[in-house]
């Protein structure tokens, strides 16, 4: 098969040390003693840098809630992780909710200086961590009002300098024209900042612009500010319905629907046959305690109980929290609640096979298989406009990964599907977005 959309799609790499299934560091070959070292991440890092991804992506939490082992903190990771890589772009997860827009904005343009452009912000609005920062936790609409005044008041600062603002004469004593710098003055209902920063413009202009809501909210969040948007989608109808709907929502917001990307989740299991592939699941199924993933397949499913019910017949449909429910509820895994909600209601798996193979996809889609058979599926989401490329979300690491770089890739870029070679100069040329110019 041959690429028949004009184009290739583009990759970026969700880093987690773990990986998706993070009770695959039971694994002896999962170098979990190592997994905080700075030579451990710039491999995978590097790794996915000779595979050409576009980008490695840090999520982040602000509390620990028993659904993750651990998680690095993203900005300094990035940061020393600009030094030792040269083209990947370096997403950073940060909490509108409890960051302070100036603090954030002069590290993200650090980074992007540090990384000669390669610098990216995914902004999320934190639905847990208020223990741990003296506050409580707004509804979710006014979480996007304080997201928006956030990244108001952050763009007031990127744009703060002009791009010639550092004039550089020595016999005139003038590094920096004060008049080609500018206060932010921005004044909104939750963030006061003067401005402005003490760095300036840096090699992107701003950083780009990652999103990831699904709720009603989110979307028209992320079609008014986003340049790339993570989502989970399972199904291809639902996939193509929100491709279709975000494009739209970003033409109504006056935007070209090009200044876009939308990249759906993937875990992939890789395996030189399809039996293979399948014995990895099932070796990675078997380190899953039933308790633990009772435990946290209820906390996906919204605190419904789940230890009562047979293992191995489906989850009653009346047992579950309705839809309807979930859109009002400020669960943190509401947004993506629909997406096991279908799978419950429409596949009927039972509750052991949920907690084996589905609790910790969390609605993205499950691939296993070899990797033609993995890029058929790619190939045809990508060809259909459901998607402008995807999140690799590695299943386990470092070898789970490691096999996608090197087997699935290639064959990606076989067929004319993914580069292989960086374009050279910004994430934003990785991404084939434009720069964004200052607003004032």
């Amino acid at each position: 098969m041959t690429n028949t959309r004009s184009g290739t799609m583009n990759l970026v790499l969700f880093y987690s040390p773990f990986g998706r299934l993070n009770y695959s560091w039971r694994r002896p070959a999962s170098n979990a003693e190592n997994v905080m070292t700075l030579d451990y991440i710039s491999r995978t890092a590097q790794l996915a840098e000779s595979a050409k991804f576009d980008a490695i992506f840090l999520a982040d939490k602000l509390s620990r809630d028993g659904t993750d082992m651990l998680q690095i903190e993203p900005l300094t990771t990035l940061g020393a992780l600009s030094a030792v890589t040269k083209d990947i772009g370096l997403v950073a997860t940060v909490s509108t909710t409890f960051s302070q827009p100036y603090n954030a904005a002069r590290m993200l343009s650090q980074i992007d200086f540090l990384s000669n452009g390669r610098a990216a912000v995914n902004i999320v609005t934190s639905t847990q961590g208020e223990e741990n920062f003296s506050g409580a936790i707004p509804s979710k609409s006014e979480r996007y009002r304080i997201a928006e005044d956030w990244l108001q008041a952050a763009v007031a600062l990127w744009d703060g300098w002009d791009d010639d603002a550092v004039v550089g004469d020595r016999s005139g004593n003038v590094w920096a024209d004060p008049a080609r710098i500018h206060a932010a003055d921005h004044v909104g209902p939750y963030f006061t900042v003067k401005g402005p920063m003490t760095v300036p413009r840096s090699p992107q202009g701003r950083p780009v612009i990652v999103q990831a809501g699904q709720s009603p909210d989110g979307m028209d969040f992320g079609a008014r500010n986003a340049e790339v948007i993570f989502t989970a989608k399972s199904e291809l109808d639902l996939a193509l319905a929100f491709y279709a709907d975000m494009k739209r929502l970003a033409v109504a917001n006056g935007r070209d629907e090009e200044s876009l990307r939308i990249l759906p989740g993937v875990v992939p299991i890789v395996g030189s046959s399809l039996a293979e592939a399948e014995d990895i699941a099932g070796e990675l199924a078997d380190l899953y305690a039933i308790d633990d993933g009772l435990a946290y397949l209820s906390l996906l499913l919204l605190d419904v109980p789940l230890a009562d019910l047979p293992l191995d017949e489906p989850i009653p449909v009346h047992r579950l929290v309705s839809l309807e429910q979930a859109a009002a509820s400020p669960n943190l895994h509401a947004s993506r609640y629909p997406n096991l909600y279908r799978i419950v209601v429409d596949e009927r798996p039972t509750l052991r096979e949920m907690i084996r193979t589905r609790a910790k996809i969390t609605g993205h889609q499950f691939q296993l298989g070899t990797p033609s058979s993995i890029a058929d599926d790619m190939q045809h989401w990508f060809e259909s406009y459901a998607c402008d490329g995807f999140t690799i979300i590695p299943p386990y690491m470092p070898e789970g990964f490691a096999r996608v770089a090197t087997e699935l890739v290639p064959e990606l870029q076989r067929r004319g599907l993914f580069r292989t070679e960086y374009a050279g100069g910004t994430l934003r040329d990785t991404l084939g977005l434009s720069v964004r110019q200052a607003t004032r």
